[in-house]
């Protein structure tokens, strides 16, 4: 048995959708995946994982003529390798929309390369970076939440960006592929998973104070309405200077002004950085309570978008709560597994013909034994902590460098 029971996001969403999805799929739980997978690629974590390259922070500095390359071979490398997972040989419609998502994706990371350049003045911390969470235990203030078994519960998850700007302020950066308009304001301010990532950075790095989630927004449509075919060089009259002025001879910004831990009762720091973003908010004044979740900031392309969502200190406590409050629930030996049937909840979901047989009565097991599997060892990381030697080779790798190394290297950050 594993020492800890680790609790993912993804997982706790299943959980708060359907119990018997969860119960099915769950690492913790009974662990099943399709043998086949319910696509050749994942075209959204090829994206983050070319992002994961370009704000790789030991790069942050480089040149990007140098960089951007190095992105467009980790989203290459990364669709190869769930094409090579895939079973089978793929059908000329499959092979067609492989082909298609390979160009659409170069075109749409070279375009927002070219967009992002001039505003990437941060200073990346991490790049897709695991947390690791201790739960407390709501009734037992000081102490971690533990199963009746002794298991302590952990909570494990990923950012894709963490960074510092120029008033020394750390903020969670969130990529987003979207299509078909913005995502709107409410609903940002209403993310949930933002705001778990946020109490769990700060449970795993307590030095830290994050200051709010940057949503990233990339819109695939307008990508794919601009043609992802490949594009002529420009001539020497046509090519533009580069807008990132990145030269690999200096840091781009030192930081003098506070501590990390971003106080926000430093009130001379507060109304400064205040009065900056109250000049850069796009849509209505700012919130009455100056400490209130609200957008401060917004960037603005054609197909990109960044909203800058700073988040008060109560609503981070309350995510906190909700998470340990959960966690309590899931944890326990009495807990109760039942579908939660609904058109949202079922259309989607992997696991409709086992439940199906489960509400007539029938035993799912050759349901189970002929279309799933358990995750293997390799899939599953519940006996590993995050800084251990074997991270090294399922982090998101830089630029399809071999993932597994001649020699063994510690990664504690």
């Amino acid at each position: 048995m594993a020492w800890a029971y680790v609790l993912r996001p993804a997982e706790m969403a299943d959980y708060r959708r359907c119990r018997r999805a969860w119960d099915l799929g769950a690492r913790i739980r009974q662990d099943f995946v399709p043998v086949v997978p319910p696509a050749v690629f994942d075209f959204d974590k090829a994206i983050h994982d070319a992002l994961a390259v370009y704000y790789f922070p030991a790069m942050d500095d480089w040149d990007r003529g140098i960089v951007r390359p190095l992105a467009l071979k980790g989203f290459q490398r990364s669709m190869a390798e769930d094409r090579g997972r895939y079973p089978g040989e793929l059908t000329d419609a499959q092979s067609q929309a492989y082909d298609e998502a390979a160009a659409l994706g170069e075109a749409l990371l070279e375009e927002y390369f070219a967009w992002a350049g001039p505003l990437d003045s941060f200073a990346s911390i991490f790049a897709d970076q695991e947390y690791w969470a201790p739960i407390p235990d709501l009734g037992n203030p000081g102490c971690d939440l533990a199963t009746a078994a002794g298991q302590e519960l952990r909570y494990l998850g990923r950012v894709d960006v963490l960074f510092s700007d120029h008033n020394d302020e750390y903020w969670i950066v969130k990529h987003r592929l979207v299509s078909g308009g913005w995502t709107a304001d409410d609903q940002l301010l209403l993310d949930l998973d933002s705001l778990a990532d946020i109490w769990a950075t700060e449970q795993t790095y307590p030095q830290l104070r994050v200051a709010g989630t940057v949503f990233n927004e990339l819109r695939v449509d307008r990508a794919a309405d601009h043609g992802a075919g490949p594009q002529a060089e420009p001539t020497a009259e046509q090519a533009l200077p580069d807008p990132d002025a990145r030269t690999m001879q200096a840091a781009r910004h030192v930081h003098t002004r506070r501590s990390p831990m971003s106080p926000e009762e430093v009130e001379g720091d507060l109304v400064e950085t205040d009065a900056l973003e109250v000049l850069l908010l796009e849509d209505g004044p700012p919130a009455a309570d100056p400490r209130a979740d609200r957008v401060v900031r917004r960037e603005t392309g054609e197909g990109f978008r960044r909203s800058w969502v700073r988040r008060g200190r109560a609503s981070v406590r309350t995510i906190g709560i909700k998470i340990a409050s959960e966690a309590a629930e899931l944890a326990s030996a009495g807990l109760r597994v039942y579908p939660n049937p609904s058109p949202a909840n079922c259309g989607p979901c992997l696991f409709r013909r086992p439940c199906l047989a489960l509400n007539e009565g029938a035993d799912p097991a050759p349901i189970l034994a002929a279309g799933f599997r358990r995750r293997t060892e390799e899939e599953g990381e519940e006996n590993r902590l995050r800084w251990s030697i074997g991270r090294a080779q399922t982090r998101a790798s830089m630029s399809g460098k071999d993932s597994r190394p001649d020699t063994v290297n510690f990664h504690w950050g």
